[in-house]
């Protein structure tokens, strides 16, 4: 998951976070959650006091908490909980599936709940829509056995394509905290409607809860044969004369021509012997990249279609949020909501992961753009601009560098002729269509602006939004999704049984840990995501 976002936006993101106040919870309603493969189970309350293991002592919550249980209940800690010998111990207050009635909550066994997150007991009162508990979405996740569900995805959008919903692209991915809300923006592969109309179709499929605060298009105009494409800056860019590079190989000299040379699934991972070689002193993985330095221009363009790898699903589920266990979610809601915390591990984060690109400038290569990771799920195209610094043999040479099997890359390919398209048009969302047809207007008000409202949603839960774009000329649009917000990750309730009780230091010491951690679950991990969850393409 995106872990962090750029200092460059931090500053303007902490304003806005000091300022919110949203629920996520009200005493009236109850989110929808998930269940275990096993079925609806039974919430088992014992009075017998067991001794406190000395292996595990007791553990203190000082955030109000949300527990999610596995018979689709809620219990409500608005004061924090203590957790001994993996039993929720405080009193709580617990809101049936499908009830806005509550009842005292005794004492839960860990292994009952689901998930917990942290909510805020105060309420904005303004604009702050929860979507309805929906029957219908409890059953997505649960006829999935928590299948579909055991990996964060953030908000996912599709679109139709002869009765098939196609994904489109995975937003805000890595935004697991308030003070990390960002702004995301997706190239989409995609025709209107014949009465001009872009329809979206938005999916919560993981176990966690998505607050989504503005969705617009982008819609770049241009000439047929040029392409659009968001570069790193997430602005749009046009380009042409694309082709394949000369050259291009990775760190140990492989050839990867063949590899990369179209978006046909073949996918560029890292050779398996420089993932086994990480260390503190050497974390990186590259690929050089040699094309032909164009007559008269003074920048090109590398164009990447990729996804990452599950690295980034292993540090954040393992360690930074599982080995932690129940404490890790006072180190989301409270540690992570201080700016001085946020910036220290925004400043680790960000010179470690995503990848940065660098160009081959007298002998040495020079550091010239950075862009963020992006999520397993969806592959993202980018288009990357750089100098066009000649080297020898009259050539431009790009290295991409990155921490080792942090990306999957389906196609590289280079542009030579660029340029900025006209004012964009933005669209604002026309419609949105809810499960429940009254909070359509209220959700619509919500994503029309960046501002204090979202709509907030829950593990199995969809809606869609359709944007009026009119009728062009094929081949004369292109639509980016512009998406914001952020997510809250439940703590599984198989985190907490099993945490080690080790804190999490952004550290590259950590990273290295994370990395071999990766190496030895990748081939089942990755079998059981993309064989289990969604089409990618």
């Amino acid at each position: 998951m995106r872990v962090l976002t750029g200092l460059s936006t931090l500053a303007k993101e902490r304003d806005m976070a000091i300022t919110r106040k949203i629920v996520l919870a009200t005493m009236k309603l109850v989110l929808a959650t998930a269940v275990t493969a096993g079925g609806i189970g039974c919430i088992v309350q014992n009075a017998y006091i067991r001794p406190l293991d000395p292996k595990n002592p007791p553990v203190e919550v000082k955030s109000p908490v949300k527990a999610h249980l596995v018979d689709g209940s809620t219990v409500l800690y608005p004061n924090g909980v203590r957790l001994e010998n993996n039993v929720l111990v405080t009193p709580g207050i617990r809101y049936q599936l499908g009830s806005s009635t509550s009842v005292g909550s005794g004492r839960i066994p860990i292994d009952s709940v689901v998930g917990m997150e942290a909510f805020d007991t105060e309420v904005n009162t303004a604009g702050t829509v929860i979507m309805s508990l929906s029957v219908g979405a409890l059953a997505t996740v649960a006829a999935a056995g928590l299948a579909v569900a055991i990996f964060g995805s953030c908000p996912t959008f599709y679109a139709d394509s002869a009765g098939t919903q196609v994904l489109q692209a995975e937003g805000f991915s890595y935004s697991i905290a308030p003070l990390f809300e960002k702004r995301d923006v997706d190239r989409l592969h995609l025709t209107p409607t014949a009465d001009g109309r872009v329809i979206l179709y938005v999916r919560n499929e993981a176990l966690e809860t998505h607050y989504i605060n503005h969705l617009e298009l982008i819609e770049v105009a241009h000439e047929p044969g040029e392409t659009a494409l968001p570069d790193q800056q997430r602005q749009p860019i046009i380009v042409s004369g694309i082709s394949a590079p000369a050259r291009v190989r990775d760190r140990v000299g492989r050839d990867l021509a063949e590899i990369v040379r179209a978006p046909d699934g073949v996918l560029f991972s890292s050779y398996p012997e420089t993932v086994r070689s990480v260390s503190t002193a050497d974390l990186d993985d590259y690929i050089d990249i040699t094309m032909a330095a164009p007559t008269g221009a003074d920048s090109v363009a590398v164009l990447l279609d990729m996804r990452n790898s599950l690295l980034n699903t292993v540090l954040l589920y393992d360690h930074m949020l599982g080995a932690p266990g129940i404490r890790s979610i006072d180190w989301v809601n409270r540690d992570l909501d201080h700016i001085g915390n946020a910036i220290e591990m925004g400043q680790w984060y960000n010179s470690r992961m995503g990848m940065r690109i660098s160009v081959l400038d007298g002998g040495k290569y020079r550091q010239v753009a950075r862009i963020s990771d992006s999520g397993p799920i969806a592959f993202r195209d980018n288009a990357i601009v750089v100098p066009a610094i000649r080297s020898a043999g009259d050539s431009v040479r790009i290295r991409l560098s990155f921490i080792a099997d942090n990306w999957r890359i389906d196609a590289i390919r280079t542009a030579t002729v660029l340029r900025r398209p006209g004012p964009a048009r933005i669209v604002s969302v026309t419609r949105v269509k809810m499960t429940d047809p009254a909070q359509n207007g209220p959700a619509l008000a919500a994503l029309r602006d960046a501002d204090e409202s979202y709509l907030i949603t829950s593990p199995g839960q969809s809606f869609s939004v359709e944007f009026d774009v009119g009728q062009a000329a094929p081949g004369t649009r292109t639509y980016m999704l512009a998406s914001q917000g952020y997510y809250t990750e439940w703590v599984r309730g198989t985190w907490i049984k099993n945490a080690s009780g080790k804190a999490f230091t952004p550290s590259d010491a950590s990273l290295v840990e994370a990395i071999r951690d990766w190496r030895g679950k990748q081939p089942d991990m990755e079998n059981q995501f993309y064989s289990t969850r969604i089409s990618t393409r």
